[in-house]
């Protein structure tokens, strides 16, 4: 722009991404279109907006869950469970625009243990927690407990128990070994989830474990 000269200017949108048009209102036109592009990306990443999630009002299948430790080498900063439900029929879930992809809904909810004693806490747990809804108006999406994970900290470490697939009505069993070696790690930022298998470790007599028992409580 010449220093005195009075013609509009078209403003520089996102750096130097777009030239000043020749013609007077070229450039409202361009800010729409991106204007325009940008709402169309960030509704196809909107995901076709979040269901409305709600609580089943009357629950019926109930876990209690016992957290067990064993040969911990010393003590630990906390330990956390929470439990993550998943839908489970993609035929209730409308695809996405774009990639025709079909994403489930989820949800994770935090448990609150008790402790029992210095190596036991226990908690429980509603497999049908959440009401099962048509969020999408293409059939009612069934929920079912995914996955129960319990977190014990120390440190930067977390030795994590998940006990997956869940099975209602059964007992469900997970034991997760960890070495003596991690536990001393407590300044590495680590997720670990140790082994089913305590031999596995080039000295088994040098691990402590993280047992989760889950029984069916009748009503």
């Amino acid at each position: 722009m010449t220093i005195g000269s009075d013609k509009p200017t078209a403003p520089r949108l996102f750096g130097a991404g777009f030239r000043r048009s020749q013609r007077p209102g070229r450039w409202v036109l361009a800010l729409i279109s991106v204007i325009g592009l940008c709402l169309a990306f960030a509704s196809c990443s909107g995901l076709l907006g979040d269901p409305k999630i709600e609580l089943n009002p009357h629950p019926t299948k109930r876990y209690g869950i016992i957290v067990t430790f064993e040969n911990a080498p010393g003590p630990f900063d906390s330990i956390e469970a929470h439990v993550d439900y998943g839908v489970t029929d993609y035929s209730c879930v409308p695809e996405q625009p774009i990639s025709g992809a079909r994403l489930l809904p989820s949800k994770r909810v935090d448990l609150k243990l008790r402790k029992i004693s210095e190596t036991t806490y226990e908690t429980d747990m509603y497999v049908d927690l959440l009401k099962d809804k048509d969020f999408y108006s293409k059939g009612v999406c069934h929920w079912s407990a995914a996955l129960f994970s319990v977190i014990v900290r120390r440190g930067r470490m977390k030795f994590i128990t998940p006990s997956p697939d869940f099975k209602y009505p059964a007992d469900n069993q997970e034991v997760r070994y960890f070495s003596f070696a991690a536990y001393q790690q407590s300044s590495t930022d680590m997720r670990n989830t140790g082994n089913t298998d305590r031999d596995a470790y080039s000295d088994p007599s040098k691990t402590f474990s993280i047992k989760v028992v889950a029984r069916e409580l009748r009503q």
